[in-house]
């Protein structure tokens, strides 16, 4: 058995440290490909169109919805702040929509 000179161990670690930045390198350009770049831009979105955030007075959305559904009634469009879940499963069933649809159309007006 022979024992490793310290010459030895320092090409060893430098040997393993460029290894390391040779993967490093291939991950970067795998991970920020443009095309990977673009399907997390897409799965972001998707994401955010899941959140409610309804801009302006109630009353005059409410009566926008009304106008476009004339189904709706009042007791459906029932919204409390920060129980919007409760408003999208009403129209859901109302509607015959999707979750994604309803929150789209919600936002939009």
């Amino acid at each position: 058995m022979t024992a490793e000179t310290p010459k030895n161990k320092t090409g060893k670690v430098f040997l393993t440290l460029l290894a390391g930045a040779g993967v490093g390198a291939l991950a970067g350009v795998l991970l920020y490909s443009e095309k990977a770049i673009e399907r997390r831009r897409k799965f972001r979105n998707l994401r955010i169109d899941h959140r409610l955030r309804m801009r302006g007075d109630w009353n005059q959305l409410k009566a926008k919805l009304q106008h476009t559904y004339t189904q709706l009634t009042d007791d459906d469009l029932t919204y409390v702040e920060g129980k919007g879940h409760e408003l999208v499963s009403r129209l859901q069933a109302k509607l015959g929509k999707r979750k994604r649809q309803i929150v789209r159309m919600l936002n939009a007006l």
